[in-house]
């Protein structure tokens, strides 16, 4: 039989599609969910948590785990708004706090991001619409951390997966033309993410990315690096499909050939699920960059 066409770099169909899907590459995937959703009703039942509206949109609030007011966490603390993965698709409940003692306890506030997401045909979404909500998001944080103890000037972004591509998006958006100051976004750690569309649209994914090219090419981070205004932190795991480490080490060297304040973190070992949810170690490699980059320690350090 002869060799199946490659249809993305050494990709083959069945490759490329397989790279996207990240079941295949991490076994433990259900295991993982459930313990996180578990780790979320913990936490909400010992921290102090809440939720504010950021937009009239039925998806736009976001859930808030304030710092634990200790000499850490005076009034003024940073704000690490935190953007959730999951193919752009439709997630149980939002159960994306899992982290959140990480944060308070280091004293920083997470803000976990609700928004659309792209449900076809039963939601019109699209890409765009996430991305706009998302920018909302941002903007209203600029304005109005101060009012649950936040740090206006201090507002740090982190991601996973799909939610890392959406936040290589909000590190490379103009934000002048959204009601923000430019460098509203003091840093930036995309775990796990794609930065390069092209690849997605060819895959399995096409069934429910649909993109005209025009936005292919404005939300493909990896070609707009010259609006980067912060330090920007690249983690994926040793354990992630050939792609998804591709795309970060291609994001990472693109942004080292640039000068840009960047650092490239493997998490050595860890599959595309277990990478994010080493946060919930202080002193894991990566919650340890994410703190350092917004400025502070591990509570526990």
């Amino acid at each position: 039989m002869a060799d199946e066409p490659k249809v993305y770099l050494d990709y083959t169909q069945k490759e490329l599609d397989d790279a996207f899907e990240q079941t295949v590459w991490a076994p433990n995937f259900e295991e993982l969910r459930n313990k996180n959703k578990a780790r979320c009703a913990d936490i909400r039942a010992r921290f102090e948590h809440f939720e504010r509206r950021y937009g009239e949109g039925p998806h736009e609030t976001v859930e808030i785990v304030p710092a634990k007011q200790s000499p850490k966490a005076s009034e003024g603390a940073p704000v690490l708004f935190f953007v959730h993965g999951g193919r752009w698709r439709p997630q149980p409940d939002n159960a994306f706090v899992y982290f959140a003692d990480t944060v308070a306890n280091a004293g920083a506030h997470l803000v976990a991001a609700r928004f659309s997401t792209l449900d076809p045909p039963k939601v019109p979404t699209r890409m765009p619409d996430m991305i706009a909500e998302l920018r909302r998001a941002v903007a209203w944080l600029g304005t109005n951390a101060a009012s649950f103890g936040g740090d206006p000037k201090r507002i740090h972004v982190i991601g996973h997966s799909s939610g890392a591509h959406l936040t290589s998006v909000l590190l490379t958006t103009d934000w002048t033309r959204f009601g923000a100051p430019a460098d509203v976004l003091k840093s930036g750690t995309c775990v796990s993410g794609m930065y390069e569309l092209r690849p997605v649209l060819l895959s399995a994914r096409s069934a429910y990315v649909k993109l005209t090219p025009e936005e292919e090419d404005e939300f493909s981070a990896i070609r707009h690096l010259d609006r980067l205004c912060c330090p920007i932190t690249v983690a994926y795991g040793s354990k992630e499909s050939p792609e998804f480490q591709r795309q970060g080490r291609s994001f990472a060297a693109a942004l080292r050939a640039r000068g840009a304040p960047a650092k490239e973190l493997i998490l050595d070992g860890l599959n595309h699920f277990e990478g994010i949810r080493s946060m919930i170690e202080p002193q894991s490699p990566l919650a340890r960059q994410v703190l350092s980059q917004i400025g502070l320690a591990s509570a526990s350090s």
